[in-house]
């Protein structure tokens, strides 16, 4: 497991509720394992998206992607990984699937 494993951000449950309230399906995969897996997977509109989420309230959370977050987010072949740190920034990305969808 990694070092990372133990500590949830603060804002981590408000912003799995917040996808929630928006009509997401959420599954907590925090604690998975698997270096730098994302903290969510969000399902919306059929799609499943991988949502890494940090808190702007600390210094670890501002400072991004840890190294391991960064290898996995680059060697992903699915979807990009989407970081996420405010409720208003879950409920814009959901804004922006629903809308990308809508064009298809």
């Amino acid at each position: 497991m990694n070092r990372y494993a133990g500590s949830r951000d603060h804002n981590h449950e408000e912003i799995a509720d917040t996808f929630r309230l928006c009509g997401c399906s959420v599954t907590d995969t925090e604690r998975t394992g698997i270096a730098g897996w994302p903290d969510l997977v969000v399902g919306c509109i059929g799609v499943n998206h991988l949502v890494e989420i940090k808190n702007p309230a600390t210094h670890y959370g501002r400072a991004g992607l840890n190294a391991q977050q960064s290898s996995f987010s680059r060697d992903w072949r699915g979807e990009k990984v989407h970081k996420v740190s405010t409720r208003d920034e879950a409920i814009t990305l959901v804004q922006t699937w629903r809308k990308a969808f809508s064009h298809d």
